[in-house]
C-alpha cells in the first residue's frame, strides 16, 4: 500500500512523538523533528508509511544512541494485557463461546488497539472495551469461517505478529492453530512497540509454536529488507496470517500468497484500502 497524502500529518505527528519519547533533552528533539521532515519534504509517494517511520525513528536512534526508547511502555502493555487475558482465562469465556475459534479471532483482532504509531495511548479499560466490543460487532471482510478453511487446507502457516501486548492476545488464536505448522514471526530489533524475541519469550509464545524474528527493525514486513532466512520461510509457507495494519500496508502488494489479515482499521487511509470503515474489526483476505 503507498503512502496517501492523508499519512503526512500523521507521519510529522509521529516525529514530534518520535523526539519526545526517546530523549528528554529539548536539542535532541528539535534534531531528530528537523530530522523526520526533511524525510518528509523529500518523500517517495510509490513507499508505503512504515518505510519512512522506519527513517524517522533511524535517526531518533543516531542522535540518541538510545536504541529502544519504548521499552518500557512495552512491558507495560504486556503486563496489561497479561491481566485482561488471566481474566478471560478464568472465565472462561472460549470454553463457553459458541464458536470457539471465531471467539479466538475477535480477541487477536481486539489486541491491535494497543498501538503506539497511530496516536492510540491505550489504556487499560480502553482494552478491555475492544474486547468487549469485539465480540458484538460484526467482522469486516470474509470472516473466521473462511481462515479456518484456509488453515485445514494449508501445510505451512507464518503467522506475522504486530504489537507487544498484543500478542498475548494472539496466544488465543495460536491455540487454535496446529502448532506443528506454524512459524510465529517478530521483529528483528526494537521499533515503537512491536513485538521481538524479547516479548516473545516473555509472554510464552516460544513455548507454544516455532519463533524466527524477520531480521529488520521497520513497522510491518518490508520484504526486500528482511532477512535471507525469513524470506525462505516466507517463501515455504502456503498461508500467511499478518496482523495489524502496518503488515497490510506493507504486504497488500503482494499478489502470490494466500494472506488473511487480522486488524484494527484505526486510520482512514487503510480503512479507505479496504473498504471498511475507520476502527472497523477486520479479519480479510483482499
Amino acid at each position: 500500500m503507498k503512502i496517501s497524502r492523508e499519512c503526512i500529518h500523521c507521519l510529522a505527528r509521529q516525529a514530534v512523538e518520535i523526539a519526545e519519547e526517546v530523549t528528554e533533552d529539548r536539542a535532541d528533539q528539535e534534531k531528530i523533528i528537523r530530522e523526520s521532515l526533511k524525510e518528509l519534504s523529500e518523500i517517495d509517494f510509490n513507499l508505503s508509511a512504515p518505510e519512512i517511520a522506519f527513517k524517522m525513528h533511524q535517526h531518533a536512534k543516531r542522535i540518541t544512541g538510545n536504541n529502544d526508547p519504548y521499552k518500557r511502555l512495552k512491558e507495560d502493555y504486556n503486563s496489561m494485557a497479561v491481566k485482561i487475558s488471566e481474566k478471560i482465562i478464568e472465565e472462561k469465556w472460549l470454553e463457553n463461546a459458541a464458536d470457539e475459534f471465531d471467539l479466538a479471532c475477535r480477541l487477536a483482532i481486539a489486541g491491535n488497539i494497543i498501538d503506539f504509531s497511530v496516536g492510540i495511548d491505550a489504556k487499560y479499560s480502553d482494552i478491555v472495551k475492544s474486547i468487549e466490543d469485539s465480540i458484538k460487532h460484526d467482522l469486516f471482510g470474509t470472516g473466521s469461517i473462511a481462515l479456518r478453511d484456509a488453515i485445514n487446507n494449508s501445510k505451512k502457516i507464518m503467522y506475522i505478529a504486530d504489537n507487544s501486548g498484543e500478542i498475548v492476545f494472539d496466544k488465543f488464536l495460536l491455540q487454535e492453530l496446529p502448532k506443528d505448522k506454524v512459524t510465529f514471526v517478530v521483529k528483528g530489533g526494537p521499533i515503537v512497540n512491536d513485538a521481538t524475541m524479547d516479548d516473545a519469550i516473555e509472554i510464552g509464545v516460544v513455548d507454544l509454536v516455532n519463533v524466527i524474528d524477520n531480521g529488520h527493525t521497520a513497522q510491518g514486513t518490508i520484504l526486500s529488507d528482511c532477512s535471507e532466512d525469513f524470506r525462505n520461510e516466507f517463501d515455504k509457507a502456503d498461508l500467511i496470517i499478518s496482523k495489524g495494519q502496518a503488515n497490510f500496508e506493507t504486504l497488500s502488494n503482494v499478489v502470490d500468497k494466500k494472506i488473511f489479515y487480522l486488524l484494527r482499521a484505526k486510520c482512514k487511509s487503510v480503512a479507505s484500502e479496504i473498504g471498511c470503515k475507520h476502527m472497523d474489526y477486520v479479519l480479510t483476505n483482499l
